[in-house]
């Protein structure tokens, strides 16, 4: 394979010198550096070089102990072979995310694209939307991946083929971002989202609630199943028994049905939640929504909780108690990681995965207060 800096390569070195030797130097180092002449080929005799350039044995001579002299020739007893030419050092590395222009994936971007940079990389972002007709998310082709890729950050979504990305770790190092993927042992960057539901129901609990839902729209997401975790040890710990009815687990959410389950709920005088923990903020989102137009205040009715802080403008602006993710952080993190895995073998990453789960913060606002006697 010819490429193309090899090119760029010999014209950057050629000397100025138009003397003899230096012209012959200079077609042999092209010849060389495309392939022409191939690692551990004989470039041919004194005699042989001199009648092909229509020079004097001595000035053939001279041009090859200029090539000798930068690596390209090796001498022995026999005469000049061709030395094995570098290959480029691989200095790219791949983002690869869905396509939405959320402010996580974009702050996720520059703080990777920060240190990657910084350290001499370049960063390629790469989609990975299913086509229409599936639901699989898809992974580039390993065969896509040329010496010049040095490692891939991964932001999965499920289902996602992991099969493929099995096969990529063994070119190039893989980094997770967010959430782990079952079965498959790589590094990972995420958030200690179990800590991340602790403490949002904690601070519920803290206040004197204690009916209290969590609502999801993600359910088989490794994140929320980590904060629903997180919302049930808070319970455990504090000696409050959690109801079952109260765990709202979807895996997206039907208009319809949502509304037809959250009145029951409302309405329910044993089963009512005085407060609603839900897994992200979009979903607290659309559920003051409803409430608003249930006539239902928040948070005198009934307090809501977010997860993630991804738009602290509107976050602030609806005052949605929350947790603050430092994408950011994740973003830094993971490329310092690639940037040590880029330099060790696929048996030396397999056997030191490492799996990072960054702190997350509480940021109360004003969705959340103590439960009335009237709830």
């Amino acid at each position: 394979m010819v490429h193309s800096w090899y090119i760029l390569y010999a014209k950057l070195v050629q000397p100025k010198s138009s003397t003899r030797y230096h012209q012959i130097a200079t077609r042999l180092r092209v010849r060389i550096l495309q392939g022409e002449l191939a690692a551990g080929a004989r470039v041919g005799s004194e005699r042989l070089l001199g009648q092909e350039y229509q020079a004097q044995r001595n000035t053939v001579r001279q041009a090859l102990a200029l090539l000798e002299s930068e690596g390209h020739l090796a001498k022995d007893d026999r005469g000049s072979f061709v030395v094995q030419s570098p290959a480029p050092k691989a200095k790219v590395f791949l983002v690869i995310v869905h396509s939405g222009t959320g402010s996580n994936i974009s702050t996720l971007f520059d703080g990777f694209a920060a240190v990657a940079v910084q350290h001499g990389f370049e960063v390629r972002r790469v989609t990975n939307d299913p086509p229409p007709d599936s639901t699989v998310s898809p992974v580039p082709d390993d065969r896509s991946f040329t010496s010049e890729i040095a490692g891939a950050l991964i932001w999965p979504h499920f289902p996602i083929d992991t099969a493929r990305i099995k096969k990529i770790m063994d070119q190039v190092p893989i980094v997770l971002a967010d959430r782990r993927i079952v079965g498959l042992a790589t590094d990972c960057v995420r958030f200690d989202d179990v800590l991340g539901g602790k403490l949002v129901t904690r601070h519920l609990i803290e206040l004197g609630h204690r009916r209290i839902a969590f609502l999801t729209d993600e359910v088989f997401a490794e994140t929320v199943q980590g904060r629903w975790q997180g919302y049930i040890l808070a319970h455990e710990e504090a000696g409050i028994r959690c109801d079952p009815r109260l765990s709202l687990l979807y895996q997206f959410i039907e208009a319809d049905i949502f509304e037809r389950t959250m009145r029951w709920l409302l309405n329910s005088p044993e089963a009512r939640p005085t407060a609603i923990v839900c897994a992200n903020d979009v979903v607290a989102f659309g559920l003051l929504r409803f409430l608003g137009s249930e006539g239902l205040r928040v948070p005198e009715d009934v307090s809501v909780t977010g997860f993630g802080d991804a738009m602290p403008e509107y976050t602030a602006a609806v005052s949605l108690t929350t947790v603050y993710q430092a994408f950011h952080e994740v973003g830094r993190e993971a490329a310092r990681l690639l940037i040590e895995r880029s330099g060790q073998t696929a048996e030396e990453r397999r056997g030191d995965v490492r799996d990072i789960a960054l702190p997350l913060q509480l940021v109360p606002r004003g969705s959340t207060a103590k439960p009335t006697k009237a709830s």
